[in-house]
């Protein structure tokens, strides 16, 4: 897919650090019991299945709680995995797991990312027109709507409907309101 958490926060109509929260581990059961349908449309199927740890018969069951920090650069993404336990060192030991890694940043062309922009315009332009934000639309059914371009050079992501949007809301053109606790684009009245 190659979507931010916050291309993944917009979908779910909610603010940029939503789904880095749920990534984080801040607010899961809360999340996923409110988000979980949609996030089956997005990722096409998701089950939550809880991550299971090798543990001797006398060790108490405990839950164990891995955490992943990002830390993003304007070219790579640092990650560095927290776990609540140590490893025994020493010659008689495996050497302990590396804990952090990096992604490298695909390049952006800029003449893909100008010619996305103009399919995602022309299509709201449209949407707007034909009477498409009528009683508002949620990100996730807009960007249904922009994804398909008929073409394989470029890719739709929800940074370029978001931005487009954005746009439009500055030009007075629509208006964004809170419905459900989810973000609605609808036409001024």
């Amino acid at each position: 897919m190659g979507w931010s958490p916050q291309d993944l926060s917009f979908l779910l109509g909610k603010p940029d650090h939503a789904y880095l929260d749920f990534e984080k581990l801040f607010e899961v059961p809360k999340f996923l019991l409110s988000e979980s349908i949609l996030l089956d449309r997005i990722y096409a199927c998701s089950e939550v299945v809880p991550m299971e740890f090798y543990r001797e018969r006398y060790e108490a069951s405990t839950e164990r709680i891995v955490r992943v920090k990002l830390v993003e650069d304007e070219v790579k993404w640092n990650y560095k995995i927290d776990i609540p336990w140590t490893f025994q060192r020493g010659e008689h030991y495996p050497v302990p797991p590396l804990l952090s890694l990096e992604e490298w940043k695909p390049e952006i062309n800029v003449l893909m990312e100008s010619d996305a922009m103009i399919h995602v315009r022309s299509r709201l332009e449209a949407l707007l027109a034909g009477s498409g934000f009528e009683g508002g639309k949620s990100s996730w059914e807009l960007f249904q709507k922009v994804r398909f371009n008929g073409s394989s050079k470029f890719i739709i992501y929800p940074r370029h409907l978001k931005n487009c949007l954005y746009q439009m809301i500055q030009k007075g053109k629509i208006v964004v309101r809170n419905v459900d606790d989810r973000y609605s684009f609808s036409t001024v009245s």
